[in-house]
């Protein structure tokens, strides 16, 4: 008889214990599919539309200035090109102001997608120039704002503008989530010769080209920063998606999978105490079978091919509800993100690896061990405490499916360094907690005969007698309250610095664009202001590193933390002071000091870029070079909002083109738009934003983001509950006859609730205290380094109580399933 067959006859009539190992399986399958589906669907929907996300094949952006005609020549030779201006003055109109988001474009735009507006007409006419007046697409909230309504007039920089239609959709703005303003779009020779776009003006110029069918994008970019690799661009290949979009999905998708996985790990230890729980039923079985003379091995390829067979059934389940979750989550994502609803077979294969893997892993143990009993061994291992530890051959397949698990994590999430960490950090957890398991096992036995409270020494007796499923409970609720603990402490930290500490140390208002003639007055104004508590303002410009001590940023490998330094233009200032930061290595220059430039860098961004004191950096500031010298390195708070930089120069003896920005803290918030209005009569060109309604956003994306981490994490908690009921079966048989025996030896109901609760409760208490611990200190791993740390402790009680009342209800459930069965009947089946 083949052992497929014999496996199948052994489960005619058996199928009771396997529902539990399939469920646990589909579990954690069903997480790993849905959070890899939606992932894939979020980033394939973000790559289709790149073309229109970025406005054409390649995009080159310049800050401050416009390409110069050598450049927009070679782009025109390449193929179509489109140039656009983007900026944010103040629009006027209704008596009142607004800040607004400006895009000045030329006639060639857009090159990919369309403008789409209400009424409809072609864009060109919209922005046309009629008996002297240019016209402009606004979105419809600025209407909303201003009061006004389509075919009134707005002005901008000096120009009236005659509203024409409103803007249903724009192509290269779907994938950007956040804004400062209503919508307007004009012709781009309407900026051109105003003050809008003067030298030193916060202007973004996009430069968009459709390539001809011949040409590569990669190829052409790599030859167009050949010729010009001084020029400053920050360059965009739409063959490569919207970086942005991606670094973010691919942060997001790297931490649900690692939740995910959290689930599978908990699923995982459900399979050992489902497979333990099926193979304790049949131990009679197994006995007579190697009575019979079956080997070990034909008794482990038996039982493994249904345990395979019952994986399998659980990852077809888990996938089937991984599709459905996924399909029901695409219209909530849809308004969102953009989205490709097809069902990819990579997400899918990765889900099912990894629940096989996870299954095999924690089902080896207990099968080998089954296994590898003799017959009589199995016959009195009730009351036997030896028990064979499997062999060498069974250790070397859990490394080696270990390490399958391992390469699977870092092959399929977009951050294999996070997703090796977390692996480090998820096995040195589960042999943590099987080692306290052990511990409250030791610590029971120790004390179960010192306790005279007898209520108390069964409840010790039964952590430590043998076979007792302490250790195993004690991982699959550490690891569950683990997750739990830590989503609450990420989720509370980042509430408590967006609603606390953030509004409390950030400024009322930003001012920007103020020219620097201009900032006496602007001074004399504010200390005229009896409700401004104080200001700070700072020389802004925009600008490109381009070496690091000589070596091009191009040919050195830049750690992702620290990206945002050397992608494109980046916000740069200089001050004779030191700032609030704290310098932790050099000194600061002196106040008058006009030497040769010297460089302020935060400590963070010096670190990973591999600079110190001393050595150099060379930026690109308005196309030209510019070495400077390391004189000193700070601490900067990137979680605040205050005005500092990551590189910091010492003022030069003949400033740039620039444009000021500056930061007020009001005394009384009620006066906030008293000091707006002032400041909009004094400096019309110079608009403010309001912080609190930046934070108000952050507040809103933290939140949504907070609500699904703990949404998944207690989702284990179903996990976790699977978990405690294979453990509960696992010992089923043993606690029925106990339980039996001692109440014929007159113990109550009540005492035996009592003992019951004392046990598990002392478990959900030790489990809970470890997890408390290692989950504040995996989130303070994850933000510690960048917000003020408050550990989760009265937040992550409810969990702990949760927790507790589970394994109470598991216990009380086992307890009266044992009680209700007849005496005779129990001890007649021995």
């Amino acid at each position: 008889m083949t052992i497929l067959r014999l496996a199948l006859r052994d489960l005619r009539g058996a199928m009771g214990g396997f529902w539990l190992l399939i469920l646990c399986v589909a579990l954690g399958t069903a997480a790993m599919a849905t959070t890899g589906l939606l992932s894939r669907m979020v980033l394939d929907g973000v790559q289709a539309g790149a073309r229109a996300g970025i406005g054409g094949d390649v995009s080159l952006r310049l800050y401050h200035r416009p390409p110069p005609p050598e450049h927009l020549a070679l782009f025109a030779e390449a193929g179509t090109a489109s140039l656009t201006a983007e900026l944010r003055p103040l629009a006027h109109g209704g008596g009142s102001s607004t800040l607004v988001e400006m895009k000045a474009v030329d006639a060639a735009y857009p090159l990919y997608g369309d403008v789409v507006l209400e009424p409809d007409m072609p864009l060109s006419e919209a922005l046309a120039e009629r008996d002297g007046i240019r016209g402009t697409v606004v979105g419809e909230e600025l209407l909303a704002v201003l009061g006004l309504v389509l075919g009134d007039r707005i002005m901008i920089g000096g120009q009236n503008f005659e509203m024409r239609a409103m803007i249903r959709a724009e192509p290269d703005r779907a994938l950007r989530g956040f804004t400062l303003g209503p919508r307007v779009i004009v012709a781009l020779p309407a900026i051109e010769q105003s003050a809008l776009v003067a030298p030193g003006t916060q202007t973004y110029w996009y430069s968009r080209v459709r390539l001809r069918d011949q040409l590569a994008a990669g190829d052409w970019i790599r030859d167009f920063g050949q010729r010009f690799p001084e020029a400053g661009y920050r360059i965009i290949d739409a063959a490569d998606g919207v970086p942005g979009v991606e670094r973010s999905m691919g942060f997001v998708t790297s931490l649900l999978i690692l939740l995910s996985l959290g689930m599978v790990l908990i699923g995982g230890v459900g399979v050992g105490g489902a497979v333990s729980a099926y193979l304790e039923r049949k131990r009679d079985t197994i006995a007579i079978l190697k009575g019979l003379g079956a080997t070990t091995a034909t008794m482990r390829r038996l039982y493994l091919a249904q345990i395979v067979a019952a994986s399998l059934a659980g990852i077809l389940l888990g996938l089937s509800l991984g599709i459905a979750a996924a399909r029901a989550a695409t219209p909530l994502l849809a308004g969102w993100l953009p989205l490709d609803p097809a069902i990819r077979s990579q997400p899918l294969l990765t889900a099912a690896g990894f629940g096989l893997l996870a299954s095999l892993i924690f089902a080896l143990w207990p099968l080998a061990r089954a296994a590898q009993l003799p017959p009589q061994q199995l016959l009195r291992d009730l009351v036997a405490g030896d028990r064979p530890r499997p062999g060498w051959r069974t250790l070397a397949a859990l490394a080696l499916l270990m390490v399958l698990l391992i390469l699977l994590l870092v092959w399929s999430a977009p951050l294999p360094v996070v997703a090796a960490l977390f692996a480090s950090g998820a096995a040195l957890a589960v042999l943590g907690f099987l080692a306290l398991g052990r511990v409250v096992m030791w610590g029971a036995g120790r004390f179960a005969g010192r306790t005279r409270h007898p209520l108390l020494r069964l409840a010790l007796a039964n952590l430590h007698r043998p076979g007792a499923p302490t250790a195993s409970l004690v991982l699959a609720l550490g690891l569950c309250l683990t997750l739990l603990v830590a989503a609450s402490s990420l989720r509370g930290n980042a509430a408590s610095h967006l609603q606390d500490t953030l509004p409390a140390a950030s400024p009322d208002l930003i001012l920007l664009n103020l020219p620097p003639e201009e900032a006496p007055r602007f001074d004399a104004l504010m200390a005229a202001q009896p409700a401004l508590a104080r200001w700070t303002r700072a020389p802004f410009l925009h600008g490109r590193l381009d070496r690091v001590g000589g070596v091009p940023v191009a040919e050195l490998r830049i750690p992702a933390e620290v990206g945002f330094v050397v992608r494109g233009d980046r916000g740069l200032s200089w001050r004779a002071d030191p700032p609030a930061a704290a310098v932790v290595a050099g000194e600061w220059w002196p106040a008058d000091y006009r030497g040769p430039t010297l460089l302020s860098v935060d400590a963070r961004v010096a670190d990973r870029l591999g600079v110190t004191v001393g050595d150099t950096l060379t930026l690109n500031v308005l196309g030209e070079p510019l070495e400077g010298r390391i004189a000193n390195l700070r601490r900067v708070d990137w979680a605040g909002l205050d005005l500092d930089f990551p590189i910091l120069l010492s003022p030069p003896a003949d400033p740039p083109p620039h444009r000021e920005v500056a930061a007020l803290w009001l005394a009384d918030e009620a006066a906030l738009e008293t000091v707006r209005a002032v400041l909009s009569e004094a400096f019309p060109e110079s608009p403010t934003i309001r912080v609190a309604e930046v934070i108000d956003f952050l507040a809103g994306v933290a939140a949504r983001g907070g609500t699904a981490m703990t949404a998944l994490a207690a989702a284990s908690g179903l996990a976790t509950l699977l978990v405690l009921m294979g453990s509960v079966l696992a010992g089923q048989r043993r606690r029925v006859q106990e339980a039996v025996l001692l109440k014929m030896l007159g113990a109550t109901r009540r005492q035996l609730a009592v003992a019951a609760l004392l046990e598990y409760g002392l478990i959900a208490v030790v489990a809970g205290l470890a997890a408390l611990l290692l989950g504040n200190l995996a989130a303070w791993a994850a933000i510690g380094g960048w917000l003020d740390f408050r550990p989760a402790l009265v937040g992550a009680l409810p969990w702990l109580a949760g927790a507790a009342a589970v394994m109470a209800l598991a216990g009380l459930a086992a307890l009266n399933r044992a009680l209700a069965r007849s005496p005779a009947l129990v001890l007649r089946q021995g």
